[in-house]
């Protein structure tokens, strides 16, 4: 074999060995590229399926695993691709909402914590009052209910004694005309006689009922001092009426001016 051919065999073999120690680089690079991709889609897989972005809450970023040391690595250049729209960015969940934790008491001051005791004992107070207002309501309610049964006895026994003394009223008038009749149809003398004797509240009661002109001639014939006593008493009462068709009394003159 000459020189130049044992150069060009050289050359071949030097190109082949080079090309062979690049292809393990580049098999490695496809690997982790391959790796990283799976890994991005895995993730996008899992958030759409929790409808939650990530990073959204704190919570769920510090309990996450940490991610491999492969999927930490900065891809190279030509590798990066644009990031894929998330659903829960378009639509975000509303923020939890903040309880607020009740303030220290040991951290009042004695002022404070005075102000807080008159209030508690102002509510106690204004409590107390209420609930006695409240029975006192109770007790007017049930004393106005009793005196109304009460008025509703009062009333009831007032009418039924009314209409006893109606009805006593009625048989005494109907008895008293009776004797007036009798009275009436008996001469003055004889009927004299009798009223001079007979008891002063009957006979005041004969009298009233009788017709003037049936009293005087009887009031004539009796004692005098009985029938000056009835007379009074027929004046004082002045229950006589006037005779019908008997003119009126006569007005005194009034004198001149």
């Amino acid at each position: 074999m000459t020189m130049p051919q044992k150069a060009g065999s050289a050359g071949r073999s030097g190109g082949f060995a080079r090309s062979v120690r690049v292809l393990p680089v580049l098999l490695g690079v496809a690997g982790v590229m391959f790796f990283i991709k799976a890994q991005d889609v895995w993730t996008g897989v899992q958030t759409m399926g929790q409808g939650v972005p990530i990073g959204t809450n704190q919570a769920q970023a510090q309990a996450a695993p940490p991610a491999p040391a492969a999927a930490q690595r900065p891809p190279e250049r030509g590798a990066e691709r644009p990031a894929e729209p998330s659903l829960a960015a378009a639509t975000p969940m509303p923020p939890l909402p903040t309880i607020e934790m009740p303030r220290d008491l040991s951290r009042l001051s004695q002022s404070e914590v005075d102000l807080l005791q008159a209030l508690a004992q102002r509510r106690d107070l204004i409590e107390r009052r209420e609930r006695e207002l409240v029975q006192r309501e109770a007790l007017v309610a049930l004393a106005e209910r009793r005196l109304q049964q009460k008025a509703g006895e009062l009333e009831q026994a007032r009418s039924e004694l009314q209409g006893l003394l109606n009805r006593s009223s009625e048989a005494e008038d109907s008895r008293l005309r009776s004797l007036v009749r009798i009275y009436e149809q008996m001469k003055p003398r004889e009927a004299a006689q009798i009223f001079d004797q007979l008891d002063l509240a009957v006979l005041i009661g004969v009298v009233e009922r009788m017709k003037e002109t049936k009293v005087a001639p009887i009031l004539a014939s009796m004692q005098p001092e009985r029938a000056k006593v009835v007379t009074a008493m027929l004046a004082d009462r002045g229950e006589m009426a006037p005779a019908p068709g008997a003119p009126p009394a006569a007005q005194p003159p009034q004198p001149r001016r």
